[in-house]
């Protein structure tokens, strides 16, 4: 073995990696594909068989699904050539992120079942709980409930008996995600309680945020609405400290619908405002915040202000060629216009609402859906998400089949975590 050689790949796989976990996945993409030439000079199977796993991982973070597949097989050859059989282990879990990549669920499960049959008993247990974890997403991806909790716990006693407890507390919530998908609503608060606790417990700021919205939505759901409204205050604060402002954008939007169900509209109208104030350049999310806004101003009888933010919300609608809210808001439209006296102007409007939610029904699917792959490609996944929403209530309202959409649902909602971790 040349030792200069080595060193050489050694470096080369060092700086990949730091790239990879900057994310910056087309410079490690050079570095590992350099490692692997030196790889097969060396002519060491592991070594081989390593720098291809690592390649092909950063080839899978880039949908590059068919070379990865091809990396991965060939680092399971390798090591199972060489009865290794964590590297085995490894290659079969890549050929599982393949898998959901191309979401064929079904092979995501075989892979990551084998990875856990060849897991060595010596290697890192944390590791194996990871691969848990994963094929309790693929089983979640699925709808099979009971096999995703029950590996869920696996990988939670594990990050439990070794002492990592953001692990322990992002199992928890995912544990709490199948409780509330099986209406146990119970148990599903009593599994994101015990995640804020370990967060907290743990100074893991950004998961605790994470974990507070959860709660705040269930709360939401079940109408306990002072509860709902702690839990975003809680939030609220922490994103602040973190200076995460597009998140405090989102909480704060999610904290203004709290404050309204409870009736204190000048509060709700402060945290509106600071929404829109705070919102990215995401045209819909925008669009939606001023929406908003304008229904508060009719329900606050200041018609004047409502027109000015239902119009402004109409216009980029109109620009997105989301015929249904543009709908809504030419209603609103109508009714106010009727309120101020200017009839004409608002049987305009009438006429346009009923023309607009008349196209909606024969084209919107489609057109929805077209967006909401669009934000998806974009990655402004939270976009996206609100799209399919969008796509599977108006599949209902027409009888259409919603199974394709609600995976989409599921497939964006895994993003949005993976981003957020």
């Amino acid at each position: 073995m040349n030792d200069h050689s080595l060193e050489f790949w050694r470096t080369l796989m060092e700086k990949g990696t730091a790239c990879l976990g900057q994310t910056d996945y087309v410079k490690a993409e050079n570095y590992f594909k350099r490692a692997v030439r030196i790889a097969h000079h060396l002519d060491v199977p592991l070594v081989k068989a390593f720098s291809l796993r690592l390649l092909a991982t950063v080839q899978v973070k880039q949908g590059k699904t068919e070379i990865a597949e091809k990396g991965f097989r060939e680092a399971l050859q390798i090591c199972e050539k060489v009865n290794n059989y964590k590297g085995m282990s490894e290659a079969l879990a890549g050929l599982a992120s393949v898998a959901v990549e191309k979401n064929n669920f079904e092979n995501a499960i075989h892979f990551y079942c084998r990875a856990i049959e060849v897991y060595p008993l010596e290697s890192p247990p944390l590791r194996l709980a990871m691969l848990y974890s994963d094929l309790g997403q693929a089983y979640s991806a699925l709808e099979r409930w009971q096999e995703a909790q029950d590996t869920y716990r696996k990988a939670m006693n594990l990050c439990h008996k070794f002492n990592y407890p953001k692990g322990e507390g992002e199992l928890s919530v995912l544990i709490g995600e199948v409780h509330y998908q099986l209406e146990d609503k119970d148990q599903a608060i009593l599994c994101i309680q015990h995640s804020c606790k370990v967060f907290a417990g743990s100074k893991e700021e950004v998961s605790l945020i994470n974990s507070l919205q959860y709660y705040a939505f269930m709360m939401f759901e079940l109408q306990r609405l002072e509860e709902a409204l702690v839990a975003l205050q809680r939030a609220v604060v922490l994103q602040m400290r973190n200076n995460l402002w597009e998140d405090v954008s989102e909480s704060v939007y999610f904290m203004a619908k709290v404050l309204q169900g409870l009736g204190y509209l000048d509060e709700t109208q402060y945290y509106l405002e600071l929404s829109i104030k705070l919102c990215p350049d995401h045209e819909l999310s925008l669009a939606l915040r001023l929406q908003s806004l304008g229904r508060l101003m009719v329900r606050k009888e200041e018609y004047g202000q409502a027109k000015k933010y239902f119009l402004e919300s109409a216009a980029i609608f109109e620009l997105l060629g989301d015929d249904l809210r543009l709908g809504e808001c030419y209603e609103y439209l109508a009714f106010l216009l009727d309120a101020l006296g200017e009839e004409e102007e608002s049987e305009y409007y009438r006429k346009e609402s009923k023309r607009m939610i008349a196209g909606y029904h024969a084209h919107s699917l489609n057109a929805v859906q077209r967006l909401a792959e669009y934000y998806e490609r974009r990655k402004q996944y939270l976009d996206a998400l609100q799209c399919y929403w969008q796509s599977i209530e108006i599949a209902r309202d027409i009888g259409y089949e919603t199974m394709d959409l609600e995976r989409a649902v599921q497939r964006v909602s895994r993003k949005v975590r993976q981003k957020k971790h």
